[in-house]
Parts: structure tokens; C-alpha cells; sequence
């Protein structure tokens, strides 16, 4: 796992990002198929009116690597939505003095030399640590006000072109510092793909946004638990019509019956619980005949800014602490 820092104004940060990349790398855009570039290329439209600024970082990172805006744009606009392989867990849970976030990533195994955990500090913005496994996009995160988010893959019914999970993330990320502004610009966005995406924030709001292009609704946790998950599926009975199944292979019910039922086991949980909750054989997945299972894991304290993260499948011991947050907010 990689593990960049980028801070500035969103082109420098491209621009950097990019250089880096021909420079030690080699780097060129993979190949994608006509269709696929068609459609990234119809989504950059609505990523302009989404988010204008990361356009900024897109043409950087276009002219570090001698490429088109436009091709870096519909590469990333396309990925996770004609194939969304990503089978991810994911859970928050409230004390009484803290609130706990922990997510566990699961993909191809061979996608593990792709990964990163990126400081990003753009001007303007808020700063946070996030991971992912594709240069820009963001897959999870927490932000220097101690929001965290994280997304899972749904099959859905429908795709669109429209805004891609990635920038969804980090958009949220760079501006909202609570659930409730998260929530509202995620049911406001265009997305081209279903997705569940899991908000706390460190005052103990909890919630998921079930996301798909034909609604999106909000689910929070039960009045009688302190806690909120999510697989990869939909839960609400009003969003299931635009769940089309197919993710038995990827143990998808039996790992949010996993997290559930730790979880309301639970009166409360520190660092290394979550750590024992996302290495726990029924949310952990490890497919070795597919070649799929967790490649990143990350618990974290939202009041204390304390960030761990496992690099490989999850055990209670394998995690490390990450501390760059912290060093750029005692930086600046």
C-alpha cells in the first residue's frame, strides 16, 4: 500500500500526483471499451456541476501524465460501475463518550498493489486520511472534524451516467464535518451507480444512505441500539425492487449477520473490539479459490482522530497507527 501525501490547491495536487506517477512509473491510462467511454465521458459533465474543483485536480493529474482531461475523467467515471467486483463490511458504533468507525475492504487480491492511504489537505477544504485502490477517487475516510464515511457496492437494477461513488466520498470528506450535511449532498447527487454509504459523525449521528440511480433513502439505527452496518445489499424494504442480488458468492447476508450480531452484543467498544469485530471469520472474507478477500482494514476513534489500519486481511494484531492527520493539523 502506498501511502502519499498531497496538500494545495486541487491542480498542483493532480499535477504532482500524475508526475509522480510517468516519472517512477511509467504511468499510461489503461485501456477501457468504447462504451465504458462513452459513459465516463457523459459523467464528467454531471462531475462538473458536482464538483467543480476536482475537475482542477483531473487536469493536473492529466498534464503530469501527458494525457487528455477528458480520458483521465471517463477512465475514472466508468470504474466500479459496469462491474462492481467490491464486497466491503462496514459498521459505526456510539459510546457514550466516543464514536467507533471500522470498515473492512474486500476485492481481488491482485488489486492489493493498486492500494493507497493518502493524506489529502486541499486548500480550502478539509484535511483527511482516506483509502482507495485508483489515483483521485476515495473509497473511505475520516476527516479532520472527525466525520468518517465509507461506501459498499449493491448490484442494482439501473446505471447512469452520473456521479461515481469515488467523488461522492471525497466530496463529503472535504466538506462536511457532520452526518447530517453528508446525508443531504449525497441524496442530492446524481449518482451513476448503486451503492450504500455509511456516515457518523463524532457527535454519535449514525446513518446510511441507500443510493441507487432511482432514489435513495436514509436508514438509521433501531431506537433500542447504538450501532449501524452495512454489506452489500440494501436493507430498507422501500430500496430492495432496485437490488438485484447476485452477491451470495461473497458471503454478503452472513457477513451483516456477522457484524449484527456482535455488535448488539456490545454495550460499548474500544479500538481493539472493532479490531476483533472485522477480523471475525463471518465478516473477514478470505476466497482463496477466487483470489478475493479483505485487502485493507481500518478501525477509528472520530472524537480522538486515532486512525489504524491492517494493509493485508485483518487480525487483531496485524494493525498500525496512523498519524498523519494529526502531523498535518499540528503543521499548518
Amino acid at each position: 500500500m502506498y501511502h502519499p501525501r498531497f496538500y494545495g490547491d486541487f491542480y498542483n495536487m493532480g499535477l504532482k500526483y500524475g508526475s509522480l506517477l510517468l516519472n517512477k512509473a511509467n504511468f499510461v491510462l489503461p485501456e477501457i471499451s468504447k462504451e465504458k467511454f462513452e459513459f465516463g465521458l457523459q459523467s464528467y459533465a454531471h462531475l462538473q456541476n458536482f464538483y467543480s474543483e476536482v475537475i482542477e485536480e483531473i487536469e493536473g493529474f492529466a498534464e503530469g501524465i501527458k494525457d487528455k482531461p477528458e480520458n483521465v475523467g471517463a477512465f475514472l467515471l466508468s470504474l466500479g460501475v459496469f462491474n462492481s467486483a467490491g464486497q466491503c463490511s462496514v459498521f459505526a458504533f456510539r459510546n457514550k463518550e466516543s464514536v467507533l468507525f471500522g470498515r473492512n475492504y474486500d476485492m481481488l487480491f491482485e488489486f492489493k498493489k493498486f492500494t493507497e492511504s493518502s493524506l489529502i489537505a486541499p486548500q480550502g477544504k478539509f484535511a483527511y486520511i482516506c483509502q482507495s485502490d485508483v489515483f483521485i477517487g476515495r473509497s473511505d475516510g475520516i476527516n479532520e472534524k472527525g466525520l468518517a464515511i465509507a461506501m459498499s457496492f449493491v448490484n442494482g437494477t439501473r446505471i447512469q451516467p452520473g456521479v461515481s461513488f469515488h467523488f461522492i466520498v471525497r466530496r463529503v470528506l472535504e466538506e462536511c464535518e457532520s452526518t447530517q450535511q453528508a446525508v443531504e449532498l449525497i441524496q442530492e447527487a446524481h449518482v451513476s451507480s448503486a451503492n450504500n454509504f455509511l456516515i457518523a459523525d463524532r457527535s454519535g449521528d449514525l446513518a446510511v444512505v441507500e443510493s441507487c440511480p432511482q432514489k435513495a433513502m436514509v436508514r438509521k439505527p433501531k431506537s433500542d441500539e447504538n450501532f449501524i452496518s452495512i454489506t452489500n445489499q440494501f436493507q430498507l424494504a422501500e430500496m430492495k425492487s432496485f437490488d438485484d442480488g447476485g452477491v451470495e458468492w461473497s458471503k454478503s447476508i452472513e457477513r451483516y449477520e456477522g457484524l449484527e450480531r456482535q455488535l448488539k452484543g456490545m454495550s460499548s467498544i474500544d479500538l481493539d473490539r472493532a479490531k476483533e469485530v472485522l477480523s471475525d471469520e463471518c465478516v473477514c472474507l478470505d476466497l482463496k479459490k477466487q483470489g478475493f478477500g479483505t485487502i485493507w482494514s481500518v478501525v477509528s476513534n472520530l472524537n480522538e482522530l486515532r486512525i489504524e489500519r491492517a494493509e493485508a486481511k485483518p487480525k487483531v494484531k496485524n494493525y498500525k497507527p496512523d498519524t498523519r492527520l494529526q502531523w498535518w493539523l499540528n503543521k499548518r
